[in-house]
C-alpha cells in the first residue's frame, strides 16, 4: 500500500490495472488507450511542448490520463476553460480519480457548488477519505509545475462558500463533517493558487 498511494504515484487510471503491459502486437486503439502517462501527469508542460504527436494520438484514442493532462493545459496554460472542463470531465467519467477531484475543485472555484459536490462525492470522501486526501495532495502536485493558476474569482467564491457552511468547526483543520469538507477543500485549492501565482 505505501507505493500505491504514494503521492508520486500518478498511475490511477482503472482500465490500466493488471494489464499486460507487453503491448508489441496490440491493436493501436489498445496500445494508446491503455499507455500510462505517470510521467506527463507529473510534469504536464512535457506534454504540451515535445510531444504533440503522442498527445494526438492518446486522446484520439480515449486515454484517460491524456484527457487529465490535456484538460489542465487546456484549462491553467491556454486558458480555454471549455477544452479545459471536456477533457478533464472524460477522464471523470472514464473512472480517472484526479479528474474527479480536479473537476470538482474547479466547480467550486466557479461557484457552481453542487455540481462540485456532486464531482467530489464521486470519490466517497464520507466513507474513504484517504483517497481524496490522496487526490488532492497528486493534483496540487501537478498544478506545482503551472505558473498563475490563480484567478480572482477563486477567491469570492470561496468567501461565498464560507458564508454557506453551517459548520461551527470549519476553521478547525481537525475536523472534516458533510458540512464543511468542501469549503476546506476549496480554502486548500485558493491558497494553494495563491501561492503559486507570487
Amino acid at each position: 500500500m505505501g507505493e500505491e498511494m504514494s503521492v508520486n504515484n500518478y498511475n490511477n487510471n482503472p482500465s490500466s490495472e493488471g494489464s499486460n503491459n507487453d503491448h508489441s502486437s496490440s491493436d493501436p486503439n489498445i496500445y494508446f488507450r491503455n499507455l500510462s502517462l505517470a510521467f506527463f501527469v507529473a510534469h504536464p508542460m512535457e506534454f504540451l511542448t515535445k510531444h504533440k504527436k503522442l498527445r494526438g494520438e492518446c486522446l484520439k484514442h480515449g486515454n484517460l490520463e491524456g484527457h487529465y493532462i490535456e484538460g489542465i493545459l487546456q484549462y491553467f496554460v491556454e486558458k480555454d476553460k471549455t477544452k479545459g472542463f471536456f477533457h478533464l470531465r472524460q477522464a471523470a467519467i472514464g473512472g480517472y480519480r484526479d479528474g474527479w477531484y480536479l473537476s470538482g475543485l474547479l466547480m467550486l472555484a466557479l461557484e457552481r457548488f453542487y455540481k462540485g459536490e456532486n464531482y467530489l462525492d464521486n470519490l466517497e470522501w464520507k466513507t474513504n477519505l484517504e483517497l481524496s486526501d490522496h487526490c488532492k495532495a497528486r493534483v496540487l502536485k501537478t498544478l506545482s509545475t503551472i505558473c498563475g493558476i490563480m484567478n480572482r474569482g477563486y477567491y469570492t467564491a470561496m468567501v461565498n462558500l464560507e458564508c454557506l457552511t453551517k459548520c461551527d468547526q470549519k476553521n478547525n483543520s481537525n475536523h472534516i463533517c458533510d458540512e464543511c469538507y468542501y469549503y476546506k477543500q476549496l480554502k486548500k485549492f485558493v491558497l494553494f493558487a495563491m501561492n503559486q501565482y507570487n
